[in-house]
């Protein structure tokens, strides 16, 4: 596996060929470093060096970041591959200008410790060699991994002793990997509105599908995909669903991302025939993603138009009329979109993300109730975008579930499900703990409604006498678990000391005397949450002595 981009790496994404990110050392190891170390401690096999400058170096030729920390503090012994194109960076004219031609790139990348080259500015090591920029016993040490690599995967054994060559083209969309894909798709999905329309009987008169997203492909596919014979678009999902005496009708009604050429509509108005309107919208891969895929996005695949296109929002509008018939959301998108109007106008909206080969399937299954809603959100919605700092701004104050204070649409950790859970019993092994010592922490999660569901069980810290500004909320620990109506589990979380540390200005990790807060909740612990209808949380105080 390639763990990328290291690091500090969010865009501006047209920018990223030049842009340098500014962050202090306190945000670098609590917020964008702690994923990488985690992988090399579990021994990734490659990191991928980022495009960008971090604090005025550029990532693939980051002294700091390369050698001292993945190398010298994390003691990483796989290698490092630059994103593609990116040692061009530092001599193009539209780059960080750090040298001043290819040889000299290719030299400092592979001095601070990049192995591999994506692109061709390593060709020019042989040029840097002859004039002794370079010399070949560095080329040779830098090299040293990358065979390593080739002998993992069997590259120098003889064909017939490499276990890679015994696997069949025929696992390639297995029914296995499509169970697979299925079971990705359908966990998830996360439920952000339900005013108890949820599930649908499949037997209803009459289903009326429609959206720019309810029939495409690209709905289903984020940024780097593969494709198959059999992509399972909403449509064909909710369609192989419903009983054999049911009708289902389709219309696209509006594009995705402008106004119809043809003012003549004919598919809103139907919505008032239908027992029910399911509309997919949102956004694909041709608005947000990487700056050359995204052929519809007027800002390179970033989005810094935070609503959804304003015509599928006009279309949503017409569809839910004043007929009174119930009108069901399903969104796609990868990030946070304003969503402010539509969970007003919907009786239901389910986020799918981009589903993948199996999404129509997924989606058809929890409407219908074979499955009960148990996704998620691993992100903030922001209400808006003035609700977030600039974009070029890489500190953390105001971002996250850790740092905003302003009220968002749907927190972090929040997602519906169609029972209701109940925390009860909660539970401290040791209210009282010395340094170096551990404690458990439990409590009771009952399901109290009709339907079988899982319930995602999530641990809070909040350090509330810390020296430095700390997160509001930091999530150490997560469990999933299944019950059926009337169950009752109990969930039990061990509290190590490293859970209770904080980052301070430095970027050192400290363990500080004081009292901390335990949150056992079904999604973050606040007032909003509960609003949109999540589990009321446990909390108790553990002092550290």
């Amino acid at each position: 596996a390639c763990a990328k981009h290291y690091v500090v790496h969010s865009g501006p994404e047209k920018l990223r060929h030049e842009f340098n990110a500014i962050v202090s050392q306190k945000d670098l190891y609590e917020t964008y470093l702690p994923a990488f170390e985690s992988l090399v401690n579990t021994e990734v096999e490659s990191v991928m060096c980022a495009y960008n400058r971090t604090n005025d170096e550029p990532c693939c030729a980051s002294n700091y970041l390369l050698s001292e920390v993945l190398f010298g503090k994390w003691g990483f012994k796989g290698h490092v591959v630059s994103d593609c194109w990116a040692l061009t960076d530092f001599y193009s004219d539209i780059g960080h200008g750090t040298v001043s031609n290819q040889i000299e790139a290719a030299a400092l990348a592979l001095e601070n410790g990049v192995n591999l080259n994506c692109g061709i500015t390593y060709t020019a090591l042989v040029e840097a060699v002859k004039t002794s920029r370079v010399s070949e016993a560095l080329i040779d040490e830098k090299l040293k991994p990358l065979i390593k690599t080739r002998f993992k995967l069997g590259m120098f054994d003889p064909k017939e002793n490499n276990p890679y060559n015994a696997i069949p083209f025929e696992v390639v969309d297995s029914e296995e990997n499509r169970t697979l894909a299925y079971e990705a798709a359908a966990k998830s999905i996360v439920l952000l509105k339900n005013n108890g329309l949820l599930p649908l009987k499949n037997n209803l008169n009459r289903y009326y599908v429609v959206g720019p997203n309810a029939a495409s492909i690209d709905a289903l596919l984020g940024n780097y995909y593969g494709v198959n014979p059999n992509m399972v678009t909403f449509l064909e999902g909710i369609t192989s669903r419903v009983a054999i005496n049911s009708q289902v009708q389709y219309s696209p009604g509006t594009t995705l991302d402008r106004k119809n050429i043809n003012p003549v509509d004919w598919s809103s108005g139907e919505a008032a025939s239908a027992d029910v309107t399911i509309v997919a919208m949102g956004l694909t891969r041709h608005i947000e993603g990487e700056e050359g895929e995204s052929i519809s996005s007027p800002y390179f695949g970033d989005r810094l138009d935070y609503n959804i296109p304003e015509n599928q929002l006009e279309y949503l509008r017409k569809i839910k009329g004043n007929h009174g018939k119930p009108v069901i959301v399903v969104l796609t998108g990868g990030c946070p979109m304003n969503l402010t109007e539509v969970h007003e106008i919907a009786d239901a909206v389910l986020f799918t993300w981009y589903p993948g080969e199996e999404g129509g399937n997924a989606l058809a299954d929890i409407l219908f109730g074979k499955l009960s809603p148990a996704g998620r959100l691993p992100i903030t919605f922001p209400k808006s975008l003035e609700q977030l700092p600039p974009y070029e701004d890489y500190s953390m104050e105001g971002r996250t579930y850790r740092y905003m204070t302003k009220e968002p649409m749907y927190p972090f950790g929040y997602g519906l499900s169609y029972t209701s859970f109940a925390y009860s019993d909660l539970s401290l092994l040791s209210a009282n703990i010395k340094k170096g010592q551990s404690t458990e922490v439990s409590c009771i999660v009952k399901n109290t409604g009709k339907y079988e569901s899982r319930e995602i069980v999530q641990l809070y810290v909040t350090d509330k006498q810390a020296s430095v500004n700390v997160p509001l909320f930091s999530l150490k620990g997560i469990q999933s678990i299944s019950l059926k109506p009337g169950e009752g589990k109990k969930v039990v979380f061990n509290i190590t000391p490293d859970m209770l540390e904080l980052i301070n200005e430095q970027g050192d990790a400290i363990l500080e005397e004081g009292d901390f807060t335990l949150t056992l909740s079904g999604s973050l612990p606040t007032e909003r949450a509960l609003e949109l209808g999540a589990a009321k949380p446990l909390s108790t105080i553990l002092s550290l002595k």
